[in-house]
């Protein structure tokens, strides 16, 4: 009895690792976007059948929202792969646009008798807003500009709702207040004035109307500080009045909250964006998407929202598209590999949650160079082992280490995530084969008395002990020293400095213990003395419980 009780328990727990990974197969793993920074997307499905994503882009590193610019469009059939399609609209495109550039926020795209609309928010010469329009016979290129709204002045963040009789509405946004109003046939002009909705009173921007079983639904992000909240009203009107019935999306720990609701292929979907990508800079964002549920009376359950992915997974793209397959811990052969629909000399990126080590091998049987990984997403590009991957072995880590990214091993687009400074530069991240690891973070140039400092904010306990360690390296001839330190919390035993006259160019190990007290966070610093010119480096970061 006892036997049969512990096989059953063991088919279970294999059939659960089984829907796990087809799970994980069934759609694209969040963000879907990580070769740029995207947010404020808006999904539609298309007659061809495809799901297109039209998202706003944010600049890297972070100049703030002024800066975005630019507008690219992705695609899915299998929400696994998502197409990048390139730029259909820059700010250059736009003759009456102001002159700096930038201001090209939350677009939107609808599609109407043989035409494709696509709606975007930008300031004109006098920086006053503008809802230009764009058109275009395909729904992913070919966009030319047409002009703007007229009647439209002064508002942003359009949404452009069509319903089932082709009356075509236009929702905007003027000081956190929806608007809206029917747009002529010529989708160009607004059909009398624009009218603030009514019950939408916890609105703040990006609205978004879709209509599902004969009510209409506006989502739109909160006032709720410090980060927004998804909120949505329902109507029997797309011009109100609504009915507000609450939060339906939790905050994704950045500021804003925009997004949509789509149905495709029989599941609802909300489109929104997150900071999961850049570690949390508020103008760094990523579109992610989650499964959208109804109850019987219509009303949105709360969302799920996904975040990476929960067992290891394997693309055969740098920029962690085209996915193949999730792997529970195990050891893998070029043909265990195959079974999964795991393509043995393609991998190119690897997805590896928090708590796994996966050790890949450049020839089958474990044999041969061998690259062992352990944190988040894995460009093997760079590091000089995409397709030449035979066999690998998957396992469990704990390394109890509070320090986030403490090997500097993940970058996004110019920043080293969760470190932060608005502009990193002259902060590297360099590939660098001498320390654990495969990268190590790198300060090159001259301080001219005004230091330049990343920093990662860490939560701990009161009253606690912890132990904090670096490894430190500076290049002969170097000025100045290299620092780590909790910048003036703790510096009494983790204050750790290096120069060139102490072992130039090899790596250094520094340990101190501190009590945090009453403290529940200590910023973790990694900066330079005024004096400083040269070349110097940190790695391997730990925070650790004593």
């Amino acid at each position: 009895m006892k036997l049969k009780i512990q096989t059953t328990f063991l088919i279970s727990l294999m059939l659960l690792a089984s829907v796990t990974m087809v799970d994980a197969q069934k759609r694209r793993s969040n963000p879907i976007v990580s070769h740029m920074f995207t947010a404020d997307a808006t999904a539609r499905v298309w007659a061809d059948g495809r799901l297109y994503v039209y998202p706003s882009t944010d600049v890297a590193p972070s100049k703030g929202y002024a800066t975005m610019d630019g507008y690219h469009v992705f695609s899915t059939d299998d929400m696994i792969t998502f197409k990048d399609h390139g730029e259909i609209l820059h700010s250059r495109d736009v003759p009456w646009g102001c002159e700096q550039g930038g201001y090209m926020w939350a677009p939107d795209c609808v599609y109407k008798d043989g035409t494709y609309y696509f709606y975007f928010p930008h300031k004109n010469k006098e920086m006053v807003w503008e809802l230009g329009v764009a058109t275009s016979k395909n729904p992913a290129s070919g966009f030319k500009l047409k002009g703007y709204v007229k009647g439209g002045e002064t508002f942003c963040d359009p949404c452009v709702f069509i319903d089932d009789d082709g009356q075509a509405y236009l929702y905007a946004v003027v000081k956190a207040k929806c608007y809206t109003a029917k747009l002529e046939d010529n989708m160009m002009e607004i059909e009398g004035e624009m009218v603030q909705q009514v019950g939408i009173d916890e609105h703040r921007e990006g609205p978004f109307v879709f209509k599902r079983n004969g009510k209409y639904y506006m989502i739109y992000p909160d006032h709720h500080r410090p980060y927004n909240e998804m909120q949505y009203s329902v109507s029997d009107s797309p011009l109100g009045p609504w009915e507000p019935k609450g939060v339906f999306v939790e905050h994704t720990g950045i500021i804003t909250m925009h997004g949509s609701v789509v149905e495709y292929k029989g599941q609802w979907y909300l489109f929104y964006h997150n900071g999961s990508l850049s570690g949390g800079v508020a103008t760094n964002r990523s579109v992610c998407f989650d499964p959208v549920y109804f109850n019987e009376d219509g009303s949105i359950q709360m969302v799920k929202q996904t975040l990476g992915v929960d067992l290891p997974t394997f693309h055969n793209e740098i920029n962690f598209n085209k996915m193949f397959s999730s792997l529970p811990p195990g050891n893998y052969k070029q043909a265990d590999l195959k079974k999964q629909g795991v393509e043995a000399d393609a991998i190119s990126s690897i997805q590896i949650p928090e708590g796994f080590v996966v050790e890949c091998f450049e020839d089958d049987d474990f044999k041969g160079k061998s690259w062992t990984f352990k944190e988040d997403r894995i460009d093997l590009e760079a590091i000089g082992c995409d397709n030449v991957i035979s066999s690998l072995k998957i396992s469990k880590s704990e390394s109890g280490n509070l320090a986030k990214n403490a090997s500097f091993e993940l970058a996004t687009q110019s920043l080293v995530k969760y470190w932060y400074n608005r502009s990193p530069k002259p902060f590297a991240r360099v590939l660098d084969h001498t320390n654990l690891g495969y990268y190590s973070l790198q300060y090159k140039g001259q301080a001219n008395g005004k230091p330049s400092d990343l920093s990662q904010n860490v939560a701990i306990k009161p009253n606690a002990d912890y132990e904090l360690s670096i490894q430190l390296k500076v290049e002969a001839g170097t000025k100045g020293t290299v620092i780590f330190d909790t910048k003036g919390a703790f510096d009494g035993s983790c204050k750790f400095e290096l120069d060139a006259d102490a072992k130039a160019g090899e790596w250094l190990v520094f340990k101190g213990i501190f009590n945090s007290g009453e403290s529940a966070e200590v910023t973790l610093r990694c900066t330079i003395s005024p004096d400083f010119d040269g070349v110097c480096y940190w790695d391997d970061v730990v925070l650790k419980e004593k």
